[in-house]
């Protein structure tokens, strides 16, 4: 009876060690489907996406009018011309290296949606619904150890993330300067498991399984100038737009249920409820003109204060101020509705820079892409948004991971007109 004492006790010793040992590093990653092993921190990957048509110019169109709906700034709805429903899917190549080992994963995402109604044209009034990623949680990892000399793996995986239902509006005030505001309500579920696997098999294996169920709301707002022809008194610069949008701080709810399986027939569970998740406050500023009714140049800065997050009171340490900044281009031949097909082919290029909000490692974990994109008109009002954007993440020295990320994704736009009152575009 003492011996089987001891050997639950030295498998409890065991399980803590390691338990800890999981929180002080970087694994190499488990050749299978799954998305970046950096999904492990905070809240998963932010998904920067304002949609197809921002992510082929590697921005997030802060500034950027068109008849398209931005998920980020609602001020930039004011120029959409009809009722357009628009979906969007997402396909992934990841892969990963840590100067040692390597690993290849290919999955599929679905985006989210928007439906944008023009209730007044000339007024830039626009009713939008959507769904979107805020967040994504998607790895699997696993190392091989020994302690005591009991040799085990440990595996470990994460899924899941946040979606934002949002419901805005925007409108034309003082003829120049173009409003939108944003509700979003955010909701979720994060499950991160860890697997303890003894090659002795008169021990217990382990397995952890921690779910975070999480809700809360945010506000955007934004606002687009466009009247610079005016005020220089020159046409040359009718077309400048200068836009700013600011994502209000939040108290995410966050409810914590834990299982933990210590023996064959033992599983305890616990439950930590009402604790909070302080989302920071977030801006942007973008900046676009358009040359010739031809080729669109815009580029944006976005900013989050991570530095203020906090997780049940808590601040993590391996989080960070946030930064994104990108430049794209846009060239369209002509967009009369009468001319070929090919000249109405939208062709589009961009670039960006992100500091992501993690510093492992005393290293900043920062993302570099570059983006190409295609929209083909179908009929009048409809179009199909096609983009590619290669991504370099983090490095593979220092116990730190590079994750290269091939991206393809599609779009469709269906549009009609609806409830549309005639009035003279401004």
């Amino acid at each position: 009876m003492k011996e089987i004492i001891n050997k639950k006790s030295n498998i409890i010793k065991l399980s803590i060690i390691i338990l800890f040992l999981s929180t002080t590093g970087i694994y190499s990653q488990i050749d299978k489907n799954g998305g970046s092993l950096y999904s492990l921190y905070g809240v998963g990957e932010l998904n920067y996406s304002a949609g197809s048509r921002t992510d082929g110019m590697g921005i997030m169109g802060i500034s950027l009018y068109g008849d398209y709906s931005n998920s980020i700034n609602p001020a930039a709805w004011t120029k959409i011309q009809s009722t357009i429903f628009t979906t969007k899917y997402t396909f992934e190549n990841i892969r990963s290296t840590d100067g040692i080992n390597s690993s290849k994963r290919t999955y599929g995402n679905f985006g989210g949606f928007s439906f944008s109604v023009p209730l007044n044209k000339g007024n830039g009034w626009i009713f939008d619904l959507g769904i979107n990623n805020y967040s994504i949680v998607n790895y699997d990892s696993k190392f091989n150890g020994s302690i005591q000399n009991e040799a085990y793996t440990q595996s470990y995986s994460g899924n899941g993330g946040l979606s934002r239902l949002n419901l805005g509006f925007s409108y034309v005030i003082f003829r120049y300067f173009s409003f939108g505001a944003q509700f979003n309500y955010v909701f979720g579920n994060i499950s991160r498991s860890l697997n303890i696997d003894f090659s002795n098999t008169q021990l217990f294996d382990t397995k952890n399984v921690i779910e975070n169920t999480i809700s809360g709301f945010y506000f955007n707002t934004g606002l687009i100038y466009h009247g610079f022809g005016k005020l220089f008194e020159s046409k040359k610069f009718n077309n400048i737009t200068l836009g700013i949008m600011v994502s209000t701080p939040s108290d995410f709810n966050s409810d914590i249920t834990g299982r933990f399986n210590r023996s064959i027939d033992n599983t305890d569970s616990i439950s930590i409820s009402e604790g909070k998740l302080n989302i920071p406050l977030a801006f942007g500023v973008g900046i676009s003109n358009e040359f010739n009714d031809r080729l669109i140049i815009a580029a944006d800065i976005y900013f989050q204060q991570w530095d203020k997050y906090k997780n049940y009171g808590v601040h993590p340490a391996e989080i960070k101020n946030s930064m994104k900044a990108g430049i794209g281009f846009e060239y369209t031949s002509s967009k009369r509705l009468e001319d070929p097909f090919l000249s109405r082919l939208s062709f589009r290029l961009g670039a960006s820079y992100t500091a992501d909000y993690l510093k492992l490692n005393n290293i900043n974990i920062n993302t570099l892409g570059f983006s190409a994109g295609l929209s083909m008109p179908i009929g009048n009002y409809n179009a199909l948004d096609l983009y590619f954007r290669y991504n370099i993440k983090g490095q593979d020295s220092n116990g730190l991971i590079k994750d290269e990320v091939f991206r393809f994704g599609a779009s469709v736009k269906i549009g009609e007109l609806w409830f549309l009152k005639p009035s003279d575009d401004f």
